[in-house]
């Protein structure tokens, strides 16, 4: 009965928008590719999950949400230690135009994990800061690591991801 979700990793998205990917030699860079291609290409390769729904993933900063949304990314995952109040506007419309948040907030490698509703703080720091309404809140974003536990042990793994449930559940209990 589970739904099957295609996440899109895209770490290199920023730099190749920017013209920021280094050549082989590496002694220049590539130029920046258009925006719309861009777009257009990820819409092509989105649209290959058959409608099902993608999540876009990139742990640089300056995510570009906007793009992302109108290519028809479902979801966008991120590190949100990135954000900045540039990006409050992109991420107020994006939610508002119904692409889910894919928060990286619960650390990705070995390590202390704070209490659940702590982890979720700037989160709902943001969510007031946007004039989000907060009932909106556990429906639209999913609390995730930053990037993946690939680095860190099972057993770890396991810890983090029951923090991410229980720091979940504690939106959805109190969004303010």
């Amino acid at each position: 009965g589970a739904e099957v979700v295609l996440q899109l990793d895209e770490p290199s998205l920023v730099a190749v928008l920017r013209g920021r990917v280094p050549t082989a030699s590496g002694y220049r860079t590539h130029r920046a590719v258009d925006r719309q291609i861009v777009e257009a290409t990820l819409r092509d390769v989105i649209g290959v999950n058959g409608g099902g729904p993608v999540v876009v993933h990139s742990c640089a900063p300056d995510v570009p949400f906007a793009l992302l949304r109108r290519a028809g990314a479902a979801a966008v995952s991120f590190d949100f230690a990135l954000l900045t109040e540039r990006d409050d506007e992109a991420i107020g419309e994006a939610v508002e135009g119904g692409t889910r948040l894919f928060a990286g907030v619960v650390p990705s490698t070995d390590g202390p994990l704070s209490d659940p509703a702590g982890s979720v703080m700037g989160v709902r720091t943001l969510w007031r800061r946007l004039g989000l309404h907060p009932g909106l809140l556990a429906e639209a974003v999913t609390v995730t690591p930053p990037c993946g536990l690939a680095g860190a042990s099972p057993e770890y793994a396991r810890k983090a991801l029951a923090h991410c449930a229980r720091a979940a559940r504690s939106l959805a209990d109190n969004p303010e």
